[in-house]
């Protein structure tokens, strides 16, 4: 972990302390680690993940990633509401990236559960690390309306982002599981990356079996 301070990050990002602080106030940041009120850090990697879920990659119709509405496989709208069911029954008001991978498994014959299958992911060991985390007490609160709509935490919101940008740069017009999986992993600071990458689980192995599934794909449709 290399943390850096406001100072580093106005520096980084070649803006002032003024507006990094209209970032942190926005909501609109990377994640931090809030040491007291003035002592406040940020882990690069994690400082990286949101530039990268920043980028505008340009299209050959000059459309932008937030110009251009992916559509969602409906898999992945089925993994992002599984999330969300999830995250309620641990009392939650919020979504994590925890939760994210949680609801790709829970979508059996999608690509993102298959390329963790093929990967050697142990379901049940997975299952503990996650429990652990909630045991831990990084679940609290309690809802009060059982349909409320929750909330995306930061980095649920950056790997969403992240997936998007993954879909566009590997060319397609959709958002599957594989791509939030893979937005997962670009958002190291998220819970769902720190418990993937105790299971050996890699940004690189992911887009490597990814790319071997849509490839057998698109040659047994052809």
């Amino acid at each position: 972990m290399q943390l850096m301070s406001i100072d580093d990050l106005a520096v980084y990002l070649g803006d002032s302390k003024r507006t990094i602080y209209k970032y942190i106030a926005s909501g609109d940041c990377p994640p931090y680690i809030k040491i007291s009120t003035k002592n406040i850090k940020f882990d690069r990697a994690d400082v990286d993940a949101w530039l990268e879920s920043k980028k505008v990659i340009q299209q050959t119709n000059q459309l932008s990633i937030k110009q251009k509405a992916l559509r969602w496989m409906p898999r992945a709208k089925q993994a992002v509401k599984l999330a969300e069911q999830e995250a309620k029954q641990c009392r939650l008001d919020y979504v994590g990236t925890e939760h994210l991978l949680l609801g790709i498994l829970g979508v059996e014959d999608c690509i993102g559960a298959i390329v963790l299958k093929n990967l050697g992911v142990d379901c049940s060991k997975l299952q503990e690390l996650y429990e652990q985390l909630c045991n831990s007490g990084s679940v609290s609160g309690d809802n009060k309306k059982s349909d409320k709509k929750l909330s995306l935490m930061n980095t649920a919101q950056m790997a969403i982002r992240c997936a998007t940008g993954e879909a566009i740069r590997l060319g397609h017009t959709y958002i599957g599981t594989e791509h939030l999986l893979q937005g997962i992993l670009r958002i190291s600071g998220g819970l769902g990356c720190g418990i993937l990458t105790q299971l050996g689980v890699t940004l690189e192995s992911v887009l490597s079996e990814t790319a071997k599934l849509i490839l057998c794909k698109n040659v047994k449709q052809e």
